[in-house]
């Protein structure tokens, strides 16, 4: 009798909803709506590079291989490129072909709640109390929201997640489960580059340790780190993926062409709670380092560095700080209500902690029963079905989609993604958010034409465009107004089409 109602104890836990899983659908449905705004200027569909991964999936299933050459462009057909997130190219058509753009809007959506569950519940682990990891979690989701887009960038998110509680764990008790990182590693590289910041993470504790004197456990987490290594060139291009990332990082040119590699801009509204995590995440380096935990520090101090160098990095700094930092925050906390009178707002607080700690420590069926609801659920909800029309010209597109489709088009990088997508396998562009394959000086001249800047008539004929659409308040929109040799054919304040005459 007594086993059986352990069993049914048990049982009936998987279906009484818990605390993390009321912060996971609180973070799904405020990811989902924050997609659907009614001026579709933000969310997880602003950025079109996701309409680029949906076109290469569906490439590489029609084709049944990888492309090995330039797919998309009229400047470069052919010539060799690689496409470096291939699996989740492939994840993104099938969604969009299963669901359309809301299937896309819930499976991002899930992979973010999901991975910043996975966190909540680490700092829990590590001896955070519920409310003080709730509010960690809160500036960590703030001050990473920036980076919350349907792209491949997600299973970074989670694959982190994973990893870092991993890792903590062994360095609490070793054990074989720190070898899961490998096949982690081995998927991750064929989802996202992102694979090397764990990479990087483990040769940082690493090299921490053995500063520490640790050496048995210095070695062990090198050799972490190289059988990682090695199932990371587990993909169709090996190794090259490696060289390209290194490269890419190096380019000081790309990181003054693309705004995310660039350092953070404080003053918005996410800089403020990234700023709380980067002056707590500094002295929490420096009170680790006055207690010989040397690894841990240098761990924090080498994401502070990456994170401030580029604001790309800022999710990942976040994930790597917020475990310590709950911990010691949580010492003070239980410092600040041991002695608290009953009643008083003290001792309320350290109660509400106290009660509602073990709800955060358990899920049910309650999370995934949410995202098979959203799945299902087709009224009464404006999910998307295309772009922000806010931030890419969906209604220039339609209404000129023969001229616009068939053209030696010039456009801006982001809107060629866009076109990409809409227009698959029809269209060709110029350029488009892939720089690296573009390369420095085709990128440079890009940015000549679309600035006005002098020459950019004599670029114009070199590539021997025939179409331009454009912001309607750009540069070269000004000049092509007063050109003979191009005629306006629309504009919408938006946008502005122009043919050659």
């Amino acid at each position: 009798m007594a086993v059986a109602g352990r069993r049914k104890g048990e049982a009936s836990r998987w279906f009484t909803p818990s605390l993390a899983d009321v912060i996971f659908a609180a973070l799904l449905l405020w990811l989902a709506l924050f997609t659907i705004r009614s001026d579709g200027s933000l969310g997880l569909l602003q950025d079109s590079n996701t309409g680029y991964h949906i076109r290469t999936g569906d490439f590489i299933l029609e084709h049944r291989t990888v492309p090995h050459t330039d797919i998309f462009s009229f400047s470069k057909p052919g010539q060799p490129w690689f496409a470096w997130e291939w699996l989740c190219a492939i994840l993104f058509a099938v969604l969009y072909s299963a669901g359309g753009m809301k299937a896309l809007v819930i499976f991002s959506g899930a992979a973010i709640a999901l991975s910043n569950l996975i966190l909540l519940r680490h700092m829990i682990w590590r001896g955070a109390s519920a409310l003080v990891a709730i509010v960690v979690l809160h500036l960590v989701i703030a001050a990473s929201s920036i980076h919350y887009l349907a792209r491949p960038h997600v299973f970074t998110f989670l694959f982190l997640a994973i990893g870092l509680w991993l890792i903590d764990q062994d360095r609490r008790q070793p054990s074989a489960r720190i070898w899961f990182l490998v096949p982690i590693t081995l998927v991750w590289a064929n989802l996202h580059g992102g694979f090397l910041a764990l990479l990087a993470s483990l040769v940082i504790v690493a090299a921490g340790l053995a500063l520490e004197g640790s050496w048995a456990a210095a070695r062990r987490y090198t050799l972490v780190a190289g059988a990682c290594l090695a199932g990371s060139g587990v993909n169709p291009y090996g190794f090259a993926v490696h060289a390209h990332a290194i490269w890419f990082l190096k380019e000081k040119w790309i990181v003054d062409l693309v705004q995310e590699y660039q350092s953070p801009r404080f003053g918005s509204p996410e800089s403020h709670y990234f700023e709380i995590l980067l002056f707590a995440g500094v002295t929490l380096s420096i009170w680790l380092l006055s207690q010989k935990q040397i690894a841990s520090s240098l761990l924090i101090l080498a994401w502070t560095h990456a994170a401030l160098t580029s604001s790309r990095h800022i999710p990942i700094f976040c994930f790597v700080v917020a475990p310590p930092l709950a911990r010691e925050a949580t010492q003070f906390w239980d410092r600040w209500v041991r002695f608290a009178r009953p009643g008083s707002l003290r001792g309320i607080l350290g109660a509400l902690a106290a009660e509602h700690t073990a709800g955060l420590r358990r899920n049910s069926i309650w999370a995934p029963a949410l995202v098979i609801a959203l799945a299902m659920f087709t009224s009464g909800w404006g999910w998307p079905s295309d772009f922000p029309a806010a931030r890419y010209p969906a209604a220039m597109a339609g209404k000129n989609a023969a001229l616009i489709s068939g053209s030696r088009l010039f456009t801006t990088d982001a809107w060629a993604d866009y076109l990409t997508f809409r227009f698959y396998s029809r269209q060709r562009i110029f350029v488009d958010g892939r720089c690296d394959f573009f390369g420095r000086e085709m990128s440079e001249e890009y940015v000549q034409i679309l600035k006005g800047h002098y020459g950019w008539d004599a670029l114009m004929k070199k590539y021997d465009f025939n179409v331009a659409l454009i912001p309607s308040q750009s540069a070269l929109a000004s000049l092509l107004r007063v050109n003979a040799d191009w005629l306006l054919v629309d504009d919408d304040a938006q946008a502005a089409l122009f043919r050659k005459r």
